[in-house]
């Protein structure tokens, strides 16, 4: 039986600070030697991404309430995130009103970093799995009678 010889590479192993920094100078590499309106263009795009950031923020969500999210934004034809931005000032103002009560959702956590999770219940989940109703199209002009 031939013996097999196995070849044994070491892998590098970057620190993901470094590999960050060491992407940024390939695309900085590679974006110098583009022509100058591209660049400028490159420019612009990162400009524009980098003032949006402030109003940007990423929650973990159930995949069925993003969806839901985007069909309702779709049917009334507006931005999703101005819909989201809606429903979070609603849900502020019944909290402060004291309309809702985060104690009666609270569950011990097992994290180090929180103290409680919530638990939502059956009765609030299952507005993702009715159907969504149709709303009229909005009247552009107002009726004499």
């Amino acid at each position: 039986m031939a013996e097999r010889k196995q070849k044994y590479e070491r892998r590098q192993v970057l620190d993901s600070a470094v590999a960050d920094l060491l992407s940024n100078m390939e695309q900085k590499q590679i974006e110098a030697q583009l022509p100058r309106r591209e660049r400028e263009k490159k420019a612009r795009e990162r400009i524009k991404i980098q003032s949006r950031r402030e109003q940007r923020a990423t929650y973990d969500l159930p995949p069925t309430l993003r969806q839901r999210v985007k069909e309702m934004a779709e049917q009334e034809r507006l931005p999703a995130s101005q819909l989201v931005t809606l429903a979070l000032l609603r849900f502020l103002q019944d909290y402060q009103g004291g309309k809702v009560d985060l104690a009666d959702y609270k569950q011990s956590s097992h994290s180090p970093r929180y103290d409680w999770n919530l638990s939502l219940p059956e009765e609030l989940l299952s507005v993702l799995s009715q159907k969504q109703r149709r709303r009229s199209a909005p009247k552009l002009l107002k009726e004499d009678s």
